[in-house]
């Protein structure tokens, strides 16, 4: 592996939850009311496998995020033993965000207190809705009065940096509800960053299989496109920078961990499932639980899968998500740093291509989507990763990341 002294991100999943919710597609296990401390240990027992990478390459950590599953389920003596772990096995930056994401009905004023104490500064409050029947119709166990709660304990807890989740787009629910609630979180809530995105349904989950057996609808495109319109307007008229298609940010807040996976600056996925990318490799741990523990007690990575992507693929992946920002987007000298290639050469017909259809603005440092380009993002994506697709992926050989495995053995 190429050592960096770029700034990486680590992120860690912990997929426990007290129920699934009827949407979520995501590794997670139901039924839980707390992280199992064996599980804790090996993830432990993860990082420590890393440890020879982290003192290789000088990486800095520029963002820790504790994901899941329910990350608020974790006592905060389980993040402190993560975080004292991972800070003894690399170097972290002096402004490292490091952020947990919590569900309103696993918040408490205590609970963030000692997560703060271990070195959390930044939540994410999933909230989805502050409507009651919505949130049953989610399978989320909160109600509104709960969530509104939630996040005044939080703040009486001195947490400086709230961002909240809220979908738009659900089931059942009419687009005046919907926009009532982004108000009602705006004006009572004032968090620091709001996601704000469509819910897409799944294939398997139990909201999908309500919608093909009929009980429940969706709205037409077309009224979901004109909701997160009015979403986008409302944020902005709130004082919010729309710097990612579903992200808005109050002056300094944008979420420094997501910016990482948009920017294609390398992380470190720990835990099961997790997928990680280290120069231009990716790989995605097992998804068995056991497997999982296995492995690393074995003193291996649980790497289940990895693969190599050529060079034309990581700028076919660069340029996609780069154009998800509306003010950053596609910076030449940025790419050519990364690829050492000018942009134009490489996506030069693609541009062409999207400026004549309205959906691209060239600048003279930078190409950004127009607000058309930002509603049909997806089209924009499909262009640079059509272009991108000349090269086969290749497969990694065993001097990738899992050379990385000594030090559970020392």
């Amino acid at each position: 592996m190429i050592p960096t002294t770029e700034p990486i991100g680590i992120y860690l999943h912990l997929p426990f939850c007290r129920r699934k919710c009827q949407y979520c597609d995501f590794l997670s296990f139901g039924g839980w009311r707390g992280v199992p401390d064996g599980y804790v240990d090996t993830l432990l027992g993860e990082v420590q496998l890393w440890g020879s990478y982290f003192a290789d390459s000088n990486a800095t950590v520029a963002s820790v995020y504790f994901g899941g599953g329910t990350p608020s389920l974790a006592e905060p003596r389980q993040v402190e033993r993560l975080m004292t772990a991972l800070r003894s096995a690399a170097a972290f930056g002096l402004s490292c965000e490091t952020t947990l994401e919590a569900n309103p009905d696993s918040i408490d004023e205590n609970r963030v207190a000692g997560w703060m104490a271990a070195g959390v500064n930044r939540l994410s409050i999933g909230i989805q809705s502050l409507d009651d029947p919505t949130l049953r119709r989610l399978g989320r166990l909160h109600d509104a009065s709960r969530a509104l709660q939630a996040c005044t304990e939080a703040r009486r807890a001195g947490i400086g940096n709230v961002s909240v989740d809220l979908m738009y787009g659900l089931p059942g629910t009419d687009s005046g509800t919907e926009l009532l609630t982004l108000q009602r979180v705006l004006e009572e809530i004032h968090p620091d960053h709001v996601s704000w995105y469509n819910l897409t349904p799944a294939q398997g989950t139990p909201l999908w299989v309500s919608l093909e057996e009929g009980r429940l609808s969706l709205p037409e495109d077309d009224a979901a496109a004109d909701l997160m319109n009015l979403g986008w307007r409302m944020l902005e008229e709130h004082g919010y920078e729309h710097y990612e298609i579903s992200s808005f940010a109050l002056p300094g807040r944008e979420s420094q961990h997501n910016l990482g996976y948009w920017q294609y600056r390398d992380y470190v996925g720990l835990g099961l499932g997790a997928s990680g990318f280290v120069a231009g490799r990716r790989w995605t741990n097992a998804r068995r639980l056991g497997s999982y523990q296995d492995a690393v007690a074995a003193g291996n990575l649980p790497v289940e899968s990895e693969e190599r992507l050529p060079a034309r693929r990581r700028q076919g992946e660069y340029a996609m998500l780069c154009m998800r920002m509306p003010i950053l987007g596609l910076q030449f000298d940025q790419f050519r740093r990364l690829f050492g290639v000018d942009a134009q050469a490489s996506f030069g017909v693609v541009f062409e291509q999207l400026v004549a259809e309205g959906l691209l603005v060239m600048l003279p440092d930078r190409a950004i989507c127009s607000r058309r380009g930002l509603e049909l993002n997806n089209v924009v994506a499909r262009a640079f990763i059509d272009a991108s697709m000349d090269d086969d992926p290749g497969t990694l050989a065993g001097d990738g990341v899992t050379s990385y495995r000594a030090d559970a053995r020392r």
